[in-house]
């Protein structure tokens, strides 16, 4: 064990000496290829066959080569690309829409790109997270993103923030952008990311996907700020014009909790790419998906674009007299956690938990019960030996026979799922309807599966 915990530790010595130096070698590069513009730009030129010259114009000659195939639409041409250039994009989320959004905002030649991630590689991120390799896994998602977008484009700057985007630094962070993109998965962050944007006068392109599915939309469009509108009094809703309220935090879904088919987000992200694309170039309202969502489904292939509602002239953010003048907390006002992997629920009485270590030892005695509330492709994929499957989302049409087996088991039922929060919701319903003399048999298994795995069986895989 000390030998791998010594490897680990060189490994990661290692790891950030290569990021220090390749972040030297980026530098290098955009100094000489800064100097070569520069010296284009002032009047510079090539001579072909000798004695033609050929003048490069608003454009450096490596950057005409390198972005002809996009330069050659009418839609962009050669003030387009000139445009890209000088763009700045935050990207907030690294993971499944982010990883996809750097990639075609690199190609394509944004001059700059901002990644916020405090979140660190998985193993389990790395089927639909396409920038992070093998070798990245335990690095900060933010530096991975933004070490693989170097190696595609060398010509911009990329900054990685590893940070959680919170009320005390979005604005700071902001305030270097032109407009923003969200790649995350939890409400705090979306009406953060959504006030901010109002705040700082910046559109916000807003994506997610989750098990087959992809929606994506543009909130915070303000057409006095895009020279190519005609209609510059528009303004597009914000999130809190189409979401005046949270929604219940057990109705949020996650990658983590539902699970995503890994092309899904690949798609959604890219398509926020190319809204940025559009925005960058000056495309008018119209042709962007201001006020409308493009919802997707893949399992059908079907497509469709839906009309929200419009922006609100009493909105507590973006109307004329907003009561929200500042960032406030967030996590408070949708009461849940922005990060999703710290989400630890204490519903139960301490006398109906037991730890992973206490359930081995009553898992010799055959009267105790486990009863796994994951769903069946969960519990398909893994399970403890004996347990029985109950998915939480039947307990309520399966009530009457959950509360009989309770009250005919002599000994402890316990219930698990993979983390500890779905397992007290449903032991919490049986315990609301149970016979005070059959409640002490009620069990929840704190930190669930993972719990189980760390301390129990370390061969159990950990999803």
């Amino acid at each position: 064990m000390d030998q791998i915990l010594q490897l680990e530790k060189e490994i990661e010595g290692l790891r950030q000496k290569l990021i220090e130096k390749e972040n030297e070698l980026q530098t290098l590069k955009r100094s000489l290829n800064l100097n070569q513009s520069a010296e284009l730009q002032n009047g510079a030129s090539e001579t072909c066959n000798g004695n033609q010259k050929v003048m490069y114009g608003a454009l450096p000659k490596w950057a005409i080569e390198r972005y002809s195939r996009q330069i050659l639409l009418r839609e962009i041409g050669v003030p387009g690309q000139s445009k890209i250039c000088s763009a700045r994009v935050l990207i907030v989320g690294a993971g499944g829409l982010g990883c996809p959004a750097a990639m075609y905002l690199a190609g394509s030649g944004v001059g700059g790109i901002g990644i916020v991630d405090y979140d660190v590689v998985e193993i389990t991120n790395i089927h639909r997270q396409l920038l992070h390799k093998e070798e990245n896994v335990g690095m900060n998602k933010a530096e991975s993103a933004a070490q693989a977008i170097r190696s595609i484009n060398s010509q911009i700057k990329v900054t990685p923030y590893k940070v959680q985007l919170g009320s005390s630094n979005a604005l700071q962070i902001a305030s270097k952008y032109d407009l923003v993109l969200d790649c995350t998965d939890n409400a705090p962050t979306r009406y953060l990311l959504s006030d901010l944007c109002v705040l700082a006068k910046l559109p916000l392109i807003s994506g997610s996907a989750l098990k087959l599915e992809g929606q994506l939309t543009v909130y915070c469009y303000r057409s006095d700020l895009h020279s190519e509108d005609k209609n510059s009094t528009y303004r597009g809703p914000c999130y809190r014009c189409v979401f005046a309220t949270p929604p219940s935090p057990d109705a949020m879904g996650s990658c983590s909790q539902h699970g995503v088919a890994g092309p899904v987000p690949g798609t959604i992200g890219t398509l926020q790419a190319m809204e940025a694309i559009k925005l960058i170039i000056g495309h008018p309202s119209t042709n962007l998906l201001v006020g409308r969502m493009l919802i997707m489904d893949v399992d059908d292939m079907s497509c469709k674009v839906v009309k929200l509602r419009q922006r609100n002239p009493m909105c507590a953010a973006c109307s004329d007299t907003p009561t929200i003048t500042r960032l406030v907390d967030y996590e408070a006002f949708c009461k849940t956690l922005a990060k999703e992997k710290e989400l630890e629920l204490h519903i139960l009485p301490p006398i109906n938990r037991i730890t992973a270590k206490e359930f081995s030892i009553l898992q010799k005695e055959k009267t105790t019960l486990l009863i796994d509330v994951r769903n069946e492709s969960e519990f398909d994929m893994c399970h403890i030996e004996g347990a029985q499957n109950s998915p939480i989302d039947n307990v309520e049409s399966k009530m009457e026979e959950l509360l009989r087996r309770v009250q005919d088991n002599k000994g402890a039922v316990v219930f698990v799922c993979r983390r500890g929060n779905d397992s007290q919701i449903a032991a919490k319903m049986l315990l609301s309807k149970l016979p005070e003399e059959h409640k002490s048999k009620i069990k929840d298994m704190i930190g669930g599966l993972h719990a189980w795995a760390q301390d129990i069986d370390k061969t159990f895989p950990v999803y």
